[in-house]
């Protein structure tokens, strides 16, 4: 399974995802790897050694318009999943 790293850095946006919220990540993977990080995959997040399953539901958008060392970084709009139903009480 395709893994995301959240850095500490970025505590809002694990926040954001940890709530439900879909938020905008960003990732370097080699060209193996980019059939991984397409729209409606399931992917692993990790947060400061807190593991949580997601899904991307965008298409990958290459932000490096060259190839660097071979990786390319990729942004992608992800959302926790199962996403949970919250109760209307």
């Amino acid at each position: 399974m395709a893994t995301i790293k959240i850095s500490s850095d970025e505590e809002i946006i694990y926040k954001d995802f940890n709530a439900g919220n879909s938020v905008q990540v960003r990732v370097k993977v080699s060209p193996a790897e980019e059939r991984e990080y397409v729209k409606g995959k399931t992917i692993k997040v990790v947060h400061e050694g807190v593991e949580a399953s997601a899904k991307i539901v965008s298409d990958p958008l290459i932000i490096s318009s060259e190839v660097e060392g071979e990786e390319r970084t990729l942004s992608l709009i992800v959302e926790k999943f199962p996403k949970e139903k919250q109760s209307l009480r």
